[in-house]
């Protein structure tokens, strides 16, 4: 079970009163993540810099890590390999936010998890593959094909017939 214990939250307070132009470097190595309610991460790794700017704080990330994912045509779990990279400003007021609306919290704190956690489900693969050439589940029998050969052997226009005999 990943540690619950909110791992990408910040202290960024000491950056607010330092010059235009100032960043810091934070990087993350965790082997395992949980980013709530249900994204749990393998080998993560990244780096988020915050550059203290006129309208606040610009945080630059890049992640790369792993996800088990199920395999559509097979079934079978496997690890995924995803990356992303970010820039969102926490605006120091209402008048100079962005899109997404982020503000520098009162508490000096800066919670990275819900911004990762949206940036990495939007490169979690529609159709997970295992791998390109996965063949799959016999419809007949639900044997994988990878793994297993079965009697089943394709007909044109997706019919399957068995080279079984019933007596």
């Amino acid at each position: 079970m990943p540690n619950s214990h909110n791992q990408l939250r910040i202290n960024i307070g000491f950056i607010l009163n330092q010059v235009i132009g100032y960043y810091r470097d934070f990087l993350f190595d965790f082997p395992e993540i949980l980013l709530p309610p249900d994204l749990v991460l393998l080998d993560f790794k990244g780096l988020a810099r915050i550059n203290r700017t006129p309208q606040g704080l610009l945080v630059n990330g890049d992640i790369n890590t792993f996800s088990t994912l199920e395999c559509v045509r097979c079934l079978e779990p496997f690890k995924q390999s995803l990356h992303t990279a970010f820039d969102e400003l926490y605006a120091f007021s209402k008048r100079t936010t962005t899109d997404s609306g982020l503000i520098v919290p009162e508490d000096g704190y800066i919670d990275l998890q819900p911004l990762v956690r949206d940036y990495l489900l939007i490169e979690i693969p529609i159709s997970p593959l295992c791998k390109p050439d996965c063949f799959g589940l016999c419809p007949i029998c639900g044997a994988n094909r990878n793994r297993d050969t079965c009697t089943h052997q394709s007909l044109p226009g997706g019919l399957v017939t068995s080279n079984q005999t019933n007596d």
